[in-house]
């Protein structure tokens, strides 16, 4: 199983009068090989959500749960996360198998690693002879492609998907939507999907949660919230969403 869950999350930055709660009791959760989404305008707390998951920023409150039990955090790492940016998530002097290679467990031959890389940019739909290349030889596309093999290289329960798409243009964004698809289809991880985009949300989670001001103000199956929301946020950023123009002859 890979169940994650959020049980009355909280987090905050700063002490004193001058703290600022980011993330206010949070509660959700990420069914085993499941994918739920999680939306909001910027500053809603959805990315501090997804950094708390994987021990970027502490806790001050309530629990992460990893198939009921605390998330380890010494030895392998259950959880992964691609980043936003493609353009700084790499290291640009590394050449992007050993950047892959570098999130392989412990016990691995070189030999051993420098296949598995190969295999893991077969499965992102790159070519793998371009192993010893540095990310400034690849597009954004294909450098979160490189991303989501190097989170994948880390054999993740969960893996944590924080804007992926948003730097990219909207054909690249629709490829990067399916590979991911694809991909949680065949290893059948559990996927947490950070975006402020409604319609991804709805194209790629079959759940989703709806955060505003660090708080989830409404959550559910993604076509029922979608279809019938119920809080009047939630219908805001429906509103919001832009329509075609009708030219009527």
């Amino acid at each position: 199983m890979s169940e994650l869950v959020f049980d009355d999350v909280s987090v905050r930055y700063g002490v004193g009068r001058g703290a600022m709660t980011a993330v206010d009791r949070v509660s959700l959760t990420v069914p085993d090989g499941g994918v739920t989404g999680v939306v909001g305008e910027s500053g809603s707390g959805k990315s501090t959500l997804a950094r708390a998951a994987v021990g970027l920023v502490p806790l001050h409150g309530g629990r992460i749960l990893l198939d009921g039990a605390p998330i380890p955090r010494r030895g392998p790492r259950p959880l992964q996360m691609v980043f936003q940016d493609p353009y700084s998530s790499l290291d640009p002097r590394m050449p992007v198998g050993a950047s892959i290679a570098e999130m392989m467990p412990s016990g691995m031959t070189r030999r051993e690693r420098a296949a598995e890389a190969a295999r893991l940019l077969e499965l992102v739909q790159l070519d793998p002879d371009k192993a010893d290349a540095r990310p400034s030889r690849f597009s954004g596309g294909q450098r979160q492609r490189i991303a989501i093999a190097r989170a994948l290289a880390g054999r993740p329960r969960v893996l944590i998907a924080d804007e992926i798409t948003s730097a990219l243009d909207v054909l690249i964004q629709g490829a990067i939507l399916n590979l991911l698809r694809e991909l949680q289809d065949e290893l059948g991880f559990s996927m947490l999907f950070i975006s402020h985009n409604l319609a991804v949300v709805r194209y790629v989670a079959s759940h989703m949660a709806v955060m505003r001001d660090g708080r989830v103000v409404e959550q559910g199956p993604t076509a029922a919230v979608l279809d019938d929301p119920h809080d009047e946020y939630t219908r805001q950023l429906l509103a919001a969403i832009p329509r075609p123009i009708q030219y009527t002859p």
